[in-house]
């Protein structure tokens, strides 16, 4: 069952994206989900106080949008 559900998320690899027509590299779509949940989890870390844990806070989300940018890519569009 589990190699079914991961067919289903695991597109077929391609590099491209299409968006409206005009087709972008992967890793600038990964790059866009990374900003978007840093932005969303540093909001979220703010609201919560968790972000006075979070020092020095530069390296730290630097280090999250990494993540987040990598394990989108390793998601969708690594080789199986």
């Amino acid at each position: 069952m589990l190699p079914g559900l991961i067919g289903l998320i695991k597109p077929s690899g391609d590099p491209l994206v299409n968006i409206a027509g005009a087709y972008f590299p992967a890793w600038l779509a990964c790059m866009l989900v990374g900003v978007a949940g840093t932005w969303a989890l540093h909001a979220a870390a703010e609201r919560t106080g968790f972000a006075a844990v979070l020092r020095p806070q530069a390296v730290m989300l630097a280090l999250l949008f990494l993540a987040l940018t990598c394990g989108t890519w390793l998601l969708f569009f690594s080789a199986t």
